[in-house]
């Protein structure tokens, strides 16, 4: 055959198809990078658990009065132990060196830290009117990096200002001055100056040589300290001013909310630990009876009869149409009510981020409905029946999950003991006082993310890997994936973990609702835990 005959041949068709395939590897590769790069910036946020210790940490010091109550002295020694504000101390001082440190790389990213170290072995900071040499000045400095080192400068002063009150509470009266400095920091650039300087010099003054009260100090210490912490500030103040009365209502509401966050303790310390032991038990029940009767510890794989191309397709997409979609959304809601992003109240966060998700989950319900249309037995992989037994496999693969996803947290904490990142949620939720924003977020968490992410990773990604793959290695693959996509280092190997479970669980019911079931419960499950320990009435 001659070349020109060899060049007539050529399909036009399958050479279209080749160069749509060319472009579905290159859009690929594109959202695995912008994994890559999520979870590399992740490494800079501080890691979800140490907020939650921190908020564990404040109610036990808020609690701490209940040990010298006879009635509830057995229970408080039984939650706290006897070294609460040693132990408070301990911990809070291991998160500010912690957060130090990530301010530092932040810092050295952004080139506002000189490589060079002064005499005292501490890196000297570049200022904004003497930034010579590799240093950047802030006005130099990408925005987005600029707004991540100024956020966790800002969390590194409010734990300052706590370590502070911790130390005069043990009568370190020094050491408490010298992280109040670090705050008031002269030197400091005025553009990483946080909203805590006031209240840090209010401080210095109350435990200074001599004592001063600076003008609005109540303010101040109302606006930037909360529990204990608050607490421990107004009595010193009302005790300079004299303020008898004052005084003794602070103590009695102290007594009444020493007792509720006692209680807090308990159902927060309490139930997840029954539940994970239970979880322990019928975890280890249903492998021995699986071994017993020979029976497989997965399901068998599915027909798909959709290629795997349609499904990198899918993802692929749905990936990158939601990254735009949650650039998108947020601005065009705060657009359209004449706010900026500043100015969101607790409840337009919340209702910015449920249309957020739910054009997410819209975009990728569309990508699948066009997709699946062209196979009509996709309704026996994607099957949901009332009538079957999920809400016994939801409810045990629940109670199962808790021993393996804290097991695997441990080993998370273990192996990447400095990972960050978290569900952003989780700030939102604690900075919402009204019911109607945490409705919205349950609705987000309980309901809309259980739902659509159940349908696309076990209903149709677990299938889809199981056409492939062995049934073992398709529900791992599917489980990391759906860790993947929180975008998060610190939640990897836990979420991992969970995907697992529920993939079993998908695996054996042949039934969507009952994923779904088991990761409404544990979002549900969070999400109370939250409000627990952040103080929710």
């Amino acid at each position: 055959m001659s070349p020109s005959e060899a060049t007539a041949s050529v399909d036009p068709f399958s050479a279209w198809l080749s160069v749509r395939r060319g472009i579905l590897n290159l859009l690929s590769l594109l959202a695995l990078l912008i994994v890559g790069l999520s979870l590399s910036s992740s490494w800079f946020q501080p890691p979800p658990q140490t907020q939650l210790d921190l908020l564990q940490t404040n109610l036990a010091l808020q609690a701490a009065r209940t040990l010298d109550d006879p009635r509830y002295q057995d229970l408080a020694r039984a939650l706290l132990g006897q070294n609460v504000f040693e132990l408070a101390h301990n911990r809070y001082q291991q998160v500010a060196d912690n957060y130090a440190e990530r301010l530092q790389r932040l810092k050295r990213m952004a080139r506002l830290e000189r490589a060079t170290s002064s005499a005292g072995g501490k890196p000297e900071l570049a200022r904004v009117s003497d930034a010579v040499g590799p240093a950047s000045t802030p006005e130099e400095v990408d925005p987005v990096l600029l707004a991540s080192v100024q956020d966790l400068q800002a969390e590194l002063d409010a734990l300052r200002l706590r370590l502070g009150l911790l130390y005069v509470y043990q009568e370190d009266l020094e050491a408490a001055q010298q992280q109040w400095q670090e705050v008031v920091d002269p030197e400091r650039p005025l553009e990483l100056e946080s909203g805590q300087k006031r209240v840090a010099q209010v401080l210095q003054g109350l435990w200074g040589t001599p004592r001063r009260i600076l003008p609005e100090a109540e303010v101040q210490i109302r606006n930037h300290l909360d529990g204990w912490f608050e607490a421990v500030a107004l009595q010193q103040l009302y005790r300079l001013q004299q303020r008898s009365d004052s005084l003794n209502a602070l103590n009695q509401q102290q007594e009444k909310l020493a007792l509720a966050a006692l209680f807090r303790l308990a159902v927060v310390g309490g139930i997840p630990l029954l539940g994970a032991l239970l979880g322990l038990v019928l975890l280890l029940g249903w492998l021995g009876w699986s071994f017993w009767r020979q029976r497989p510890l997965v399901g068998p794989p599915w027909e798909v009869p959709w290629p795997g191309i349609g499904a990198q397709a899918v993802l692929t997409g749905w990936f990158l149409g939601f990254i735009l979609l949650n650039a998108l959304v947020p601005r065009l809601y705060t657009v359209g009510l004449g706010l900026g992003t500043q100015q969101l109240s607790p409840w337009h966060q919340a209702v910015a981020l449920f249309l957020t998700y739910n054009a997410g989950a819209l975009l990728g319900a569309a990508l699948l409905y066009r997709l699946l249309r062209l196979y009509p037995g996709w309704q026996k992989v994607l099957q949901v029946r009332l009538w079957s037994p999920w809400i016994l496999w939801g409810l045990g693969g629940y109670w199962a999950a808790l021993p393996l996803v804290v097991l695997a947290a441990a080993l998370s904490q273990l192996l990447l003991p400095q990972a960050g990142g978290g569900n952003p949620i989780l700030p939102l939720l604690l900075e919402s006082h009204g019911w109607g924003a945490r409705l919205v977020f349950l609705a987000v968490v309980s309901v809309c993310a259980p739902v659509f992410e159940e349908v696309l990773f076990r209903g149709f990604w677990l299938p889809t890997l199981s056409r492939y793959l062995p049934m073992g290695a398709a529900i791992g693959l599917s489980a990391f994936t759906f860790a993947l996509a929180h975008l998060n280092l610190s939640d990897l190997l836990p979420l991992t973990m969970l995907g697992v479970v529920l993939g079993v669980v998908y695996s054996h019911s042949r039934n969507l609702l009952a994923p779904i079931l088991l990761h409404s419960l544990w979002n549900t499950g969070s999400l109370v835990t939250l409000l627990v320990l952040g103080g929710a009435s």
